[in-house]
């Protein structure tokens, strides 16, 4: 119910109205006539009936997406999927958008924006990003009840044009990299096998960085590994077990006869630092891999580690991820089928895999497209 006033010459409305169990008012003065004073207060009582609020995104971004990600999201998410959200988050969307109010975001404005980290990022980056943003609004028009509307719905991601370079090593890279990682001369545990036995299993598995340092000897059968968890060490945090990355990514890995015979030797070799250094711990977990004090091996530390290689024998300095994009080019290369690749990488579709390693698909399209023009001619 609106009200009418006159105060100093102008007129007033007041509207009253409930919103939830409590009792709201809206007011706005400095109308020259009462009529006009009543078409206001009609619009503000038809947005009430409409929308069963009044006020229309008058609340900070900044705030906003913080109490969303907190609320809405931090609970139904894995936790290392929410810090990377919050990353985004804070080192992309607030520094354009963090001191605007939700309704003063302008959909052309937003485009122009969206088109500029587009310079910046991959498709699949920006895609991240506006998803945040635009799963925000979403919510503020049906869950907080806030804004009338979104104003980024089906906004257009441009397309990115260039392949994104898949960083692998060739066959011959492979070998000249696993060959060199042995403990150096100077080494404090220069008995050790543990890191060309950890990095031979990736290059020859597949498996994920965070797989691999989950993995406890249990996990072991006569000729395969079971892949049911991931390890996921923050920065400057305490590390957990998680599930893998996708369902499809819970699988059981077929070992080749060198991993075997390799892993069965590194299990050896665990017994023998235990007995050769004092300081050199079991785990209390039979994990595989592990510190020297027994604890799980920090994914930073065998970062290093892997790129220390890479710069001792003039390789191109890459991560440990390429030993997944390695396997990954070196079966297709090899004739595997792109649906056993994507079964054994724990993709969860075949798309994906086909979409990440494109240029080797299609390689592989021509070569077969050569051998049956040579077979009918």
């Amino acid at each position: 119910m609106a009200s009418f006033r006159k105060i100093n010459g102008k007129w007033e409305y007041r509207v009253r109205y409930k919103e939830g169990s409590k009792y709201k008012e809206k007011s706005k003065r400095g109308f020259k006539t009462k009529k006009e004073a009543q078409l206001a207060a009609a619009k503000v009582e038809s947005d009430i009936v409409q929308f069963g609020f009044s006020d229309n995104g008058e609340e900070n971004v900044k705030k906003f997406i913080y109490d969303w990600l907190e609320v809405y999201k931090k609970p139904i998410i894995k936790p290392i999927t929410y810090s990377v959200q919050e990353r985004n988050v804070r080192l992309n969307i607030i520094p354009r958008w963090g001191d605007y109010k939700l309704k003063e975001i302008n959909r052309t404005d937003y485009q122009k924006w969206v088109n500029e980290i587009s310079e910046k990022y991959s498709a699949g980056t920006v895609k991240r990003i506006h998803s945040l943003m635009n799963a925000a609004l979403h919510s503020a028009v049906h869950d907080f009840h806030i804004l009338y509307s979104n104003p980024i719905a089906r906004i257009k991601i441009p397309q990115d044009n260039k392949q994104e370079e898949i960083k692998h090593f060739t066959t011959e890279q492979l070998k000249t990299f696993l060959s060199n990682c042995k403990p150096v001369k100077k080494s404090k545990y220069k008995h050790s096998i543990q890191y060309f036995a950890l990095f031979t299993l990736m290059a020859r598995t597949g498996i994920r960085i965070g797989e691999a340092l989950a993995l406890r000897w249990g996990d072991l059968n006569t000729d395969s590994i079971k892949i049911n968890k991931t390890l996921v060490y923050p920065l400057n945090s305490t590390p957990y077990l998680s599930t893998p990355k996708t369902k499809n990514s819970i699988r059981t890995v077929k070992l080749d006869k060198t991993v075997v015979d390799l892993l069965k030797r590194h299990k050896i070799n665990q017994k023998e630092m235990y007995l050769k250094y004092p300081s050199f711990k079991p785990s209390d977990d039979d994990l595989m891999f592990h510190q020297h004090d027994g604890r799980w091996l920090r994914t930073n530390v065998v970062r290093e580690y892997f790129k220390e290689v890479c710069k001792r024998t003039q390789l191109p300095v890459l991560s440990p991820h390429a030993l997944r994009h390695s396997h990954a080019v070196h079966l297709l290369e090899a004739g595997a089928s792109l649906k056993y690749v994507s079964q054994r990488l724990g993709h969860s579709s075949i798309k994906t895999t086909a979409d990440t390693y494109l240029h080797i698909t299609e390689k592989i399209e021509d070569d077969a497209i050569k051998m049956y023009q040579q077979y009918l001619d």
